[in-house]
């Protein structure tokens, strides 16, 4: 640190004082005198605190006159005018204009704050590494220690130099303000603390440890080694190894190299930088960094970064930190594959984990071992730091790596605070590593009772192999884990599994290599043949006994004689009785000769027999061995009984497998059939083999497990072209979707084959043409790539989509609707009846018909379709036509022999129902057709009283007449009554209509003359007495009115109310209606109220 200058630094402070006094001369003097006190008491405070020395004051003092003076200008041209115009006319938008200058300036000085602090500061002996520095511009240190203070300043001054702006009396408080204010400005600007990052560090800036020095360090002064550049390196590391710092530092001033390799005489082949960051005292690595030395060159597979995470146990983080901010590189590994983050991962200190983190290090690398830094936290119970990683996004399944759980099952200590911490951050429970091994294997392993519970609770598969066939519990009996074998019991493990090689538990627990005469009794009492044979056909007796191990040999069979010392020099024994049978019978041995070594075989040895190929492949063996009591559903080393095994043969081991069929044996077991459909595939084979087949199934045989090669069981039988078999299979449920390991179905397959046959089995039972497999083919794209077009429009549904499920008979129905001419088609052709109907009971010529999709109308009655089947509501595809206005599809219909008088709810005809729409066309058509015009409903209404119905609200003149006149000159009856009373007459002028509703009373004119034409009866009345009259009255019809009367209706005619037309007019406040009646002098040609308000 500089040595004080007591003196300098008072006469500076004095001398700023007096010069910012000197702002009380306001104008342009009292601000060159503001700007110079700048200078002079950032000078003087840096003097007396000690941060700068005496030398280059004049350089950093214009340095700092030039800020000052480029802040200032900043100041007047952001403020100036804002403040200038708001002074002249103050107004919102001027004192806006003002505080955003002063944000403006705010923020230039926030931007700019650590080039102004270090200035202030440090001056020209500010290093390198400090410049270099990159302080956070957005800190807010740097707003509230630079930037603020800045601003206060020259606010104050601006407030007592600006002419007007303060009153006189008001100067002096001003001035003691600024004067107050300078010193604690100066002082926050020099203060602010240089921020701890990682990339760029200050290193030289870096406090030196406090304390004493270590009784083994020399002197800083001590005398280097003579002029000899290798002793002078020699003695560097010497005192690098010895924690002697300051000779370190010494012998660097005199010369020595920084960069200097160790000896090669030397053992310890650390470098300078590896070295120094193991150090307490960091001031030698820092020195190393300021000369330059390469953080990353590695040495004999590591580099200081890795070994300030390596070597200690609190992980060195000062170390790290400086490292890392010098350019160390986070990702490098050690000849291992080890990162700094797999060496942090140990530490008790996540901040070491977190500064390699913040500095780039990949949080899921792996090692050659296929270990992440969480899997190596795990390994060693470092479940804080495990915690760390998995909330920083960890993986526990790091790609291409050993899942993190099976490390914390293989912990150290029966911790199942780590699984269940991995558990609870989604970690698989049955993961499994490049061997196939989860991590149950490992904490059986390792006799992990705790974790082996923790693993089971949460999922664990009890009885998963990995790739030596081993579950959990043959691990555990391996390594004589007897807590975790109770927990594996407890949990319902396999007692009975066998590993690859056929060896069970019993088998491993002879073969350990710490035998346990206890275990061995307690698996034996559990149940666990001790004869069994493994794949070389060795009991665990057997084993037992050649391996020498008599006290296993006496726990296994009591009987078995031990042998002693002088038995021991007896010649061999002979081989085992099955071994020798084995080899006879691979030898063509007549069957005769046999029978006196095989009455020596126990039942599972003879049982084990069966499994053998020389006996399968020749049925009478077989035949033999069954015989002789072996069972015809014994599994094997593999777990599988020896018809499995014959159904891989495929239609060879047909006669074999009748043999064992005819035993007893069943073809029980996941995947059986398609393991013989996958055999049949890769064989020839003839019509038998697809009749074995169905025979299979009807034994029981499983259709829906796939192959052991992932094949279906449908896409083997599309493979072998066995329709029988698909049909069997698609009744039974199996889905037309499984893929092959290809992720090709079931429908890829049979397009592959070109068998239209089987394509339209298929898409029956719910294939999807737009299936992909792995390569993104589609069945509809192999058929076009094959050029079959004829499977390609089986595959192309482009209008109606098939619903992704067995298609129904309801189908049909959902397929006109859309009016899809070739889904009918196909849906036809595939066997869906052509009268299905759907929810609505309506058939798909109903929908046809009603969609006036004409070529479908005529498909569907070419293949049959009834064309008097109604709908739930009664609608018939004529009156679903008519409704629809379509004539083409009416002629068609009545072609087809449609009934005419098929009566729909309210025994309403089809005419009826064109009439009542409004539809001379199709009323005319019907009564060619032979209609009966004079049918009625079941109000009594027939065909014309429909057409009144309509007429009464009809807007088309034309229209109207023609139906009318259709009608009439058929000769439907105008005086006709409803079984209400009501005529033609009463239902056009709206009987049956709410009062006031709309109507067009110009057609309704027309109409109404038609009818009179016809000589109408106009003395009618309906259920309320009301007549022709009233009911213009009723509805506000004054031209009706008058006709009627011109006609000669009565107006003196009264309802069952005793009303005439005209009071009925007055009651709805028709007044200019009941002037037709009564003309009043008071209205002559006026508009009655309730008409002004209905138009």
């Amino acid at each position: 640190m500089p040595e004080r200058s007591t003196g300098i630094a008072i006469a500076l402070l004095a001398t700023g004082l007096t010069l910012s006094a000197a702002v009380a001369t306001g104008g342009l003097p009292g601000a060159v005198a503001l700007l110079l006190a700048q200078p002079c008491l950032a000078l003087g405070l840096a003097l007396w605190r000690r941060t700068r020395p005496r030398q280059a004051l004049l350089a950093d003092g214009a340095g700092l006159l030039a800020a000052w003076l480029a802040t200032a200008v900043a100041a007047l041209v952001l403020l100036g005018g804002p403040l200038r115009w708001l002074l002249a006319q103050p107004s919102l938008s001027h004192a806006l204009l003002l505080a955003g200058g002063s944000g403006a300036l705010l923020i230039g000085l926030w931007w700019h704050w650590p080039a102004l602090h270090l200035l202030a500061r440090d001056g020209h002996t500010a290093s390198p590494q400090a410049r270099r520095a990159q302080l956070p511009r957005e800190a807010w240190r740097g707003l509230l220690q630079v930037a603020l203070p800045m601003t206060l300043v020259l606010a104050i001054g601006l407030t007592l130099l600006w002419p007007g702006l303060l009153p006189d009396a008001d100067r002096g408080w001003g001035l003691a303000c600024l004067l107050i204010t300078l010193l604690p400005v100066h002082w926050l600007i020099q203060s602010v603390p240089a921020p701890t990052v990682l990339h760029g560090l200050p290193v030289v800036e870096m406090p030196a440890p406090t304390g004493d020095p270590a009784p083994s360090e020399t002197p800083a002064d001590a005398p280097a080694p003579a002029d000899d550049p290798e002793a002078r390196n020699r003695a560097l590391y010497a005192a690098a190894r010895n924690g002697r710092v300051e000779q370190a530092l010494a012998l660097l001033d005199a010369g020595a190299d920084p960069h200097a390799l160790p000896a090669p005489e030397d053992r310890d082949r650390r470098t300078l930088p590896m070295l120094a960051a193991l150090l307490p005292d960091l001031r030698l690595l820092r020195a190393l960094i300021e000369r330059g030395v390469d953080l990353n060159a590695a040495q004999g597979g590591t580099t200081p970064l890795l070994v300030a995470t390596r070597d200690s146990w609190h992980g060195r983080p000062e170390a790290v930190m400086m490292l890392l901010a010098n350019g160390a590189d986070p990702r490098q590994t050690d000849a291992d594959g080890n990162t700094p983050l797999h060496h942090a991962a140990r530490s008790v200190d996540p901040g070491v984990a977190a500064l390699l983190r913040d500095a780039g290090a990949d949080l899921n690398a792996c090692n050659h071992e296929g270990i992440s830094p969480l899997g190596s936290a795990c390994l060693s119970g470092n479940w804080r730091l495990a915690r760390f990683l998995l909330e920083r996004g960890a993986r526990p399944e790091p790609p291409g790596g050993q899942p993190a759980l099976l490390c914390a099952a293989a912990c150290e200590d029966d911790d199942p605070a780590g699984v269940q911490l991995l558990l609870r951050h989604k970690a698989q429970v049955n993961a499994r590593n490049a061997q196939g091994r989860s991590a149950l294997h490992e904490a059986a392993a390792l006799d992990h009772a705790e974790i082996c519970q923790a693993l089971l609770e949460a999922g664990a598969e009890v009885d998963a192999t990995d790739a030596d066939g081993r579950t959990p519990l043959l691990e555990a009996v391996r390594n004589g884990a007897l807590r975790a074998l109770e927990t594996l019991l407890a949990a319902g493990a396999n007692l009975h599994a066998r590993d690859a090689q056929g060896a069970n538990a019993l088998h491993l627990a002879c073969t350990a290599d710490t035998p346990n005469p206890t275990l061995v009794r307690d698996l034996r009492d559990l149940g666990v043949d001790p004869h069994a044979p493994d794949a070389q056909g060795l009991s665990p007796l057997a084993q037992a006994r050649a391996s020498g191990r008599w006290a296993l040999v006496a726990v296994l069979d009591p009987k078995h004689p031990i042998p002693t010392p002088a038995d021991e020099d007896a010649p061999p024994a002979a081989p085992p009785p099955l071994p020798q049978l084995r080899q006879r019978l691979h030898d063509n041995a007549p069957l005769a000769d046999l029978a006196p070594l095989a009455s020596q075989l126990t039942a599972s040895e003879l049982d084990a027999l069966l499994h053998d190929d020389a006996v399968l492949s020749v049925p009478e063996r077989l035949d033999w061995l069954l015989r002789l009591g072996a069972h015809p559903e014994a599994r094997g080393n593999d777990g599988l009984p020896p018809l499995v095994r014959l159904l891989d043969q495929g239609e060879s081991g047909l006669p074999a497998i009748r043999r064992l069929l005819a035993a007893g044996a069943a073809p029980a077991g996941a995947g059986t059939l398609a393991r013989f459909l996958a055999a049949c595939q890769a064989h020839p084979c003839t019509a038998a083999a697809e009749a074995f087949a169905l025979e299979l199934l009807e034994r029981g045989a499983d259709p829906f497990a796939p192959s052991p090669q992932g094949q279906p069981t449908l896409v083997l039988a599309v493979r072998l072209g066995w329709a029988r078999l698909l049909d069997t299979l698609l009744q039974r449920g199996l889905d037309p979707l499984a893929c092959d390991p290809h992720g090709m179905a079931a429908l890829h397959h049979a397009v592959e084959h070109g068998r239209a046959d089987l394509v339209q089995r298929l898409l029956l039972a719910g294939a999807s043409p737009e299936q992909r497999a792995v390569d993104g083919r589609t069945p509809l794209g192999i058929a076009l790539a094959c050029g079959r077009r004829d499977l390609a429009d089986w595959l192309d549904w482009h209008g109606w989509h098939l619903p992704a499920r067995p298609l129904r008979p309801a189908d049909l129905p959902a397929a006109a609707i859309v009016g899809d001419l070739a889904a009918v088609r196909r849906l036809l052709t595939l066997g869906l009846p052509v009268n299905a109907t759907d929810a609505q009971g309506c058939t798909a010529l109903l929908r046809a018909a009603g969609g006036g999709h004409r070529a479908l109308v005529d498909l569907l009655l070419a293949h049959g379709a009834d064309p008097a089947l109604p709908a739930k509501t009664g609608a018939t595809p004529l009156s679903a036509a008519v409704s629809m206005r379509h004539p083409e599809i009416v002629d068609r219909l009545l072609e087809a022999g449609s009934a005419l008088e098929q009566r729909l709810p309210g025994e309403v005809t089809p005419l009826m129902l064109a009439a009542a729409l409004g539809l001379p066309d199709m009323v005319a058509r019907l009564l060619k057709a032979g209609a009966d015009l004079h049918a009625t409903d079941a109000h009594g209404q027939t065909a014309l009283h429909c057409a009144a119905l309509y007429g009464f609200t009809a807007r088309d003149r034309t229209r109207l007449i023609a139906l009318l006149d259709t009608l009439l000159l058929a000769g439907a009856d105008p005086h006709a009554p409803s079984h209400q009373g009501l005529t033609p007459l009463l239902l056009l002028l709206g009987a049956r209509a709410e009062p006031g509703t709309p109507v067009s009373e110009d057609v309704l004119l027309e109409a109404l003359q038609r009818l009179l034409d016809e000589g109408v009866a106009l003395d009618v009345h309906d259920s309320r007495g009301h007549s022709p009259l009233h009911l213009a009255a009723l509805h506000g019809l004054p031209q009706i009115a008058r006709l009627l009367l011109d006609a000669g209706a009565d107006p003196s005619q009264r309802d069952l109310l005793g009303r005439t037309p005209r009071e009925l007019a007055l009651v709805h406040g028709y007044v200019d209606v009941a002037a037709v009646f009564a003309p009043s002098p008071t209205t002559p040609g006026g508009v009655s109220m309730a008409r002004f308000l209905r138009e």
